[in-house]
């Protein structure tokens, strides 16, 4: 399916959706030929059975009836549409053609579904990475499960990632960002949360039981509550670094805009940056307009593409900022980027390592 930013072609790639409800017995693979899938009740992965989503596949969820005797969790789960892995669930999007998964009639700040369901005990039963999620009540709730999910987009649902019952997930180069109460909600789990973004949600960044947890390397700015709530002693706390300006505290984690590409932040540095040329419009000198016409042809431009959204400018405190380790390394090989496209040199479904 190419990708359709008018509304007419949005429209006629809803039109060919296919519609997918019930509970899926046997190996599943949703493709990006046979996209856009139209989820018209709750999906339900048996135990025995595995869902796989192609890179570039769309997922709507749209109000239908229940079909099939899938199993009802709770009264969020009754109430609205959801996706529920008893067997393996594998998202493998890739940064250049994600899977989407959000409501048919998307309204931002509106929950419209219920979310991704892994109440499993099997701590294989999911790998989730280069997802763009929305609309949700719990994105992904997660019980008792030991997997990956990274370089994903969760926008606009209640909780980003709510972990409970020993839900001890990696969770690394994510962006969490106007989720109406948290980024991420942990309770008795013990998760690895890195290089990830933390921007701009209604009430918390990570919302914590005072565990444990290793929480490092992450981008924290705009949270309207707090950025960490009940985390580890020195999560927050700001300690003097003489080498950079950047408030961080000792576990790396930084406090500051983390300044994307297209951002207002972005384009008032821009404006200040001396190493940039004056942009031609602003040249009144005939003769001086020429020249700068004729050397900006061999200029360095300001780095960055408004078509990766959250993507950091040349300007972030994001760049080069993950961990040290290979895990974290960028796909140029150069040290890794805080955010959606740090990292990726291969590590689908690898241990973290910190």
């Amino acid at each position: 399916m190419k990708r359709c930013f008018q509304i007419l072609c949005f429209l006629a790639v809803m039109a060919a959706a296919e519609d997918v409800c019930g509970i899926l017995d046997l190996p599943t693979t949703w493709t990006k030929e046979n996209s856009p899938y139209r989820i018209t009740g709750d999906i339900q992965i048996s135990p025995a059975a595995r869902l796989t989503i192609e890179a570039g596949v769309t997922v709507l969820v749209a109000t239908g009836e229940a079909c099939g005797e899938t199993r009802q969790l709770d009264w969020a789960d009754s109430m609205y549409i959801s996706i529920k892995a008893f067997g393996q669930l594998i998202i493998r999007g890739t940064e250049e053609e994600p899977v989407r998964i959000m409501p048919e009639n998307h309204i931002p700040g509106k929950i419209q579904w219920d979310g991704i369901r892994l109440p499993t005990k099997d701590r294989s039963a999911a790998a989730i990475e280069h997802l763009h999620i929305m609309g949700a009540n719990k994105a992904i709730n997660a019980s008792f499960g030991r997997f990956n999910v990274g370089n994903s987009l969760f926008m606009g649902n209640g909780t980003g990632i709510w972990l409970e019952n020993e839900a001890d997930l990696a969770i690394y180069n994510n962006v969490f960002t106007e989720n109406l109460s948290s980024g991420i909600y942990i309770s008795n789990s013990r998760p690895i949360i890195a290089a990830n973004i933390f921007y701009k949600n209604s009430n918390f960044g990570i919302w914590s039981d005072s565990r444990i947890v290793r929480i490092q390397n992450n981008i924290f700015f705009g949270n309207a509550d707090t950025d960490c709530r009940l985390c580890p002693v020195g999560v927050s706390r700001i300690v003097e670094n003489k080498k950079s300006t950047v408030p961080t505290d000792r576990f790396g984690n930084i406090y500051s805009d983390p300044i994307f590409v297209g951002s207002e932040q972005e384009g008032t540095l821009t404006k200040r940056d001396p190493t940039l040329p004056t942009p031609i419009e602003d040249v009144k000198d005939t003769v001086l307009r020429q020249i700068y016409e004729r050397a900006q042809g061999n200029t360095p431009r300001p780095e960055g593409n408004v078509n990766r959204p959250f993507g950091p400018s040349r300007y972030s405190p994001a760049l080069n900022a993950a961990p040290r380790t290979d895990f974290f390394r960028n796909k140029d090989g150069s040290q890794g980027d805080i955010g959606l496209y740090g990292g990726q040199l291969g590590r689908f479904n690898k241990p973290i390592s910190l």
